[in-house]
């Protein structure tokens, strides 16, 4: 029986959802608490995200890795359950439950049967509010956590990634590893997780995003007997980066055949009225895949590498315009140099009218996909919210993207693809072909 609902429920979280988002409506339920709702009665389902500012920049100094440490426990017992009777709970009614953290939030993701959602409802509830902590649990996740660790240690990628942050942001809470490092998730004891789950898992500056099989009424007790017992304290505002970058090249050396590079110049705040055409732009020279500038000139053209890609990600407090890319020891120099050609180009002339409108259609064409689901909708409800947008934003996106013009993306990309700011940092050795 279990198996079987456990293949329903899979099947329904990722099954067609027949009520569009776009008539999703914000409601005023727990004081101090956001919460976004797609009603759809299509499928017997319910998906949930909440989201607490609880990300890894609350780190206490010393103790980095406690928010995802703290967020690795949420399962592993809760109130008279421990860790095996929390889990077992779950598996009796098929309840989905999981959680990431990233640099500003912990994400706590929901999936249940409509018949189950007051027992699911009730178990995240008695997590968030009462986490038993239990002393082998602490030991167990801090272990993997650690292997975890110790595994990335030996991967190019995670090992670029991890010091470019430390590297562009320097002494902010932004430059510290999500998942730690091995002399702070050692220090952290039972007392820290508790004071990290006590002043961070409340209500204040909560983000819930609910779509699925459920109607206003029966949500509001549902979210109201969840949530309302958390404390409605508000975590303090991080700080804005004092700087942003170190432009030039940092190689940190590994005995790798295939160095990684991360490369990033500051962007752009979401709030930001130009983050849309940064957006657009950036599709077009390296987020749009085989179709983008960054893929024909590096790999096409050069055959320097199999992936490159750049994103627009948007911290709380920080925009950065990031890429990655993967070649050859004796290929990277080469690789970087024609990535800074493209980018120089992109900024001096911009996209063609026709690489525009690709991307128009691309961008607004693929936009429904992620509302297919209950729990796409509710994840994706979720994104906006944590960008610090407002409920009607999900009908008015892509309007939004047509509006934007040729002459929009011209000026964002003069303005922010100047690789002249470029922090580069690359992992694995550099030699010369």
């Amino acid at each position: 029986m279990r198996l079987f609902i456990a293949c329903a429920v899979a099947l329904f979280a990722f099954a067609p959802a027949g009520a569009s988002a776009l008539g999703a409506k914000a409601l005023k339920i727990v004081k101090g608490t956001d919460v976004w709702f797609a009603e759809d009665h299509t499928l017997p389902m319910v998906a949930l995200v909440a989201a607490f500012p609880a990300g890894s920049a609350y780190d206490p100094k010393g103790k980095d890795g406690l928010a995802e440490f703290a967020a690795s426990l949420l399962d592993e017992g809760s109130g008279r359950l421990d860790s095996k009777a929390f889990h077992d709970a779950l598996a009796d009614k098929a309840i989905q439950l999981s959680v990431d953290t990233d640099r500003d939030w912990t994400v706590v993701s929901l999936v249940t049967l409509t018949a189950n959602a007051k027992d699911a409802f009730k178990l995240l509830g008695t997590a968030l509010a009462h986490p038993r902590f239990d002393a082998d649990a602490i030991a167990r996740v801090r272990t993997q956590m650690l292997q975890n660790i110790k595994q990335q240690d030996e991967d190019p990628s995670e090992i670029a990634a991890r010091n470019f942050h430390q590297v562009f942001f320097g002494p902010h809470p932004y430059g510290h590893p999500t998942e730690g490092d091995g002399p702070g998730l050692t220090a952290i004891t039972r007392g820290d997780l508790q004071g990290f789950a006590a002043g961070h898992w409340v209500r204040g500056g909560l983000k819930i995003a609910v779509a699925g099989d459920v109607d206003t009424a029966t949500l509001t007790a549902l979210i109201k007997a969840t949530f309302g017992p958390l404390s409605g304290a508000t975590p303090p505002a991080l700080p804005r980066p004092s700087r942003m970058g170190a432009p030039g090249m940092h190689v940190f050396a590994m005995p790798v055949p295939q160095p990684n590079a991360v490369f990033a110049l500051p962007g752009l705040l979401r709030s930001d009225r130009d983050y849309l055409a940064a957006y657009v732009a950036n599709y077009i020279l390296g987020g749009g895949g085989f179709s983008s500038r960054l893929t024909a000139e590096v790999r096409e053209k050069r055959g320097l590498t199999y992936d490159i890609s750049t994103d627009v990600p948007a911290l709380r407090k920080a925009g950065l315009i990031e890429g990655t890319v993967a070649t050859r020891a004796d290929a990277m120099n080469q690789t970087l140099a024609a990535v800074k050609d493209t980018m120089t180009k992109f900024a001096a002339d911009g996209p063609t009218a026709q690489e525009l409108a690709d991307a128009k259609t691309y961008l607004t064409g693929s936009y429904p996909l992620a509302f297919s689901s209950n729990a796409g909708i509710a994840g994706q409800l979720s994104a906006f919210q944590r960008s610090g947008m407002p409920v009607d934003y999900v009908a008015k996106r892509n309007s939004l993207i047509n509006a934007i013009t040729l002459d929009d993306v011209k000026r964002v990309a003069k303005r922010y693809f100047d690789p002249k700011r470029m922090t580069i940092v690359v992992a694995g050795t550099m030699t010369k072909k």
